[in-house]
C-alpha cells in the first residue's frame, strides 16, 4: 500500500513538472546551413515539434507519429507548425542522417545535427524523444519518450499550443473568472462590459465559432459541444481571454 502510494505521489509530482515546463532556448544552423533561434520563431507564433532521435529503426516508428501529427495542421495551419530532426548526441553527421529519414519516409521542416539543441533539457534521453514547444511562456505542452509517443498525444499538445498561441492567453489583468467552469448551460462572467465591446468564443484550434452580442454577463453556451473554449473580450484598447469547459 505504501509503495502504491509513493508511485502515486511520484507519478503526480513529474506530471507537475511537466505542465509547468518551459523551453530552453538555442541559436543554431540545421544541415541546410540555415539559422534557427527557438525563441524567435516561437515568438512568430509558430509552434515547434523537436524529435531527437538515435537513429534507429524502433526511433523512426515514434518520430513518425510525431511527424504524422504535424501533417494533420498542414491545411487548417500553413506553415505554422514546424517538425525539427535532431541527433540525440550529435555524433551522426548530416547526411546520414538526411538518407535515415528518406528511408522511413519521414518528412521535416529542418535537421540538425547539433550540441546546441539538448534533450536533456527535457528531463533526459528517450529513443526517440519528441517535445512540443509554443509561443506562450514558451512552453512544453508535450514531453514524451519511446513507446509512449503517440500521434493522439502531440496532436493535442499542438491544439493546445495553437490556441495559447493565437489567443495570447495570460492570467494577469487581461484574463477573468468565468463561472460555473465547467458548465453545460450558462456561462458568467465578471469582467464589467461596455457597449462597444466584442465578444467572441473560439475553439481549442484558436478558430472562432461564435460572435455574442449581449448586454448582461451571461451567456447561453447549451449549443456547443463538450470540450475546451475560451471567451474573448476586445474593447477598443484591450483584449481578455479567459478558457472555460463545456461538459
Amino acid at each position: 500500500m505504501k509503495k502504491s502510494l509513493l508511485i502515486i505521489i511520484c507519478l503526480l509530482f513529474l506530471a507537475l513538472i511537466t505542465k509547468s515546463q518551459n523551453a530552453t532556448n538555442f541559436i543554431t544552423d540545421d544541415c541546410n546551413g540555415i539559422n534557427h533561434n527557438l525563441f524567435n520563431e516561437l515568438d512568430n507564433g509558430d509552434v515547434i515539434v523537436l524529435a531527437w532521435v538515435m537513429p534507429c529503426g524502433p526511433c523512426a516508428t515514434y518520430a513518425g507519429y510525431a511527424e504524422s501529427a504535424v501533417e494533420t495542421f498542414a491545411t487548417s495551419h500553413p506553415g505554422k507548425v514546424k517538425f525539427y530532426m535532431v541527433d540525440d548526441f550529435a555524433n551522426s553527421n548530416c547526411q546520414y542522417l538526411s538518407s535515415w529519414a528518406a528511408n522511413y519516409n519521414i518528412s521535416t521542416d529542418a535537421i540538425f545535427s547539433s550540441s546546441d539543441i539538448n534533450m536533456n533539457d527535457y528531463g533526459g534521453p528517450g529513443m526517440p524523444k519528441v517535445v512540443v514547444i509554443g509561443k506562450y511562456n514558451y512552453s512544453v505542452y508535450y514531453n514524451g519518450n519511446n513507446t509512449s509517443i503517440t500521434k493522439a498525444d502531440v496532436s493535442s499538445a499542438i491544439n493546445q499550443a495553437l490556441t495559447e498561441s493565437i489567443l495570447n492567453i495570460n492570467n494577469s489583468e487581461n484574463s477573468f473568472k468565468l463561472f460555473p467552469n465547467p458548465t453545460s448551460d450558462y456561462l458568467n462572467f465578471t469582467v464589467p462590459l461596455k457597449k462597444d465591446d466584442q465578444i467572441e468564443i473560439f475553439n481549442n484550434l484558436g478558430d472562432k465559432i461564435l460572435n455574442i452580442d449581449i448586454f448582461n454577463n451571461s451567456i447561453d453556451v447549451s449549443k456547443l459541444e463538450k470540450g475546451i473554449y475560451f471567451l474573448n473580450i476586445k474593447s477598443e484598447k484591450t483584449k481578455s481571454v479567459s478558457k472555460f469547459i463545456i461538459i
